[in-house]
């Protein structure tokens, strides 16, 4: 058999590539996706802090991909009334549709990539990848 965490390692590389040549055309990472989508969906305030902890991601990396989300007018920073030395982060409202727009594009790559499953298989597959995901949770 073989070594079964190299080849979710390889197939999360291979499925990472093909978001990023699906989102080249934003000028937008997989992993900036990642933590816009995090900022987008959240219903309350988030700080990069929440999102390094939800992405299972250091700070730093976190904090570089939120810098350069900034430059590109995506993300703003606003003050954080609780802590000053933190920030909340927000989608700039005229980046909404392109979120969206994003979104969609991830979302017909996933039904393509995974099209080769039955719903059954595609259902359990979920069910399993979550489970791992809690047993290796930091």
């Amino acid at each position: 058999m073989q070594n079964l965490s190299y080849l979710i390692i390889k197939a999360s590389r291979h499925l990472k590539n093909k978001l990023d040549k699906a989102l080249i055309k934003f000028d937008i990472t997989a992993a900036q996706f990642s933590v816009i989508i995090q900022i987008h969906s959240s219903e309350a305030p988030i700080t990069a802090a929440e999102i390094s902890k939800r992405l299972g991601s250091d700070r730093p990396t976190i904090s570089g991909i939120i810098n350069r989300l900034e430059k590109k007018g995506i993300v703003l920073k606003v003050a954080n009334p609780k802590d000053k030395r933190s920030s909340y982060l927000e989608i700039c409202k005229e980046y909404n549709k392109l979120v969206d727009k994003m979104k969609t594009v991830s979302d017909e790559l996933t039904i393509d990539i995974f099209s080769i499953y039955s719903n059954e298989e595609a259902e359990k597959l979920t069910e399993m990848i979550c489970k791992l995901n809690e047993g290796t949770e930091e």
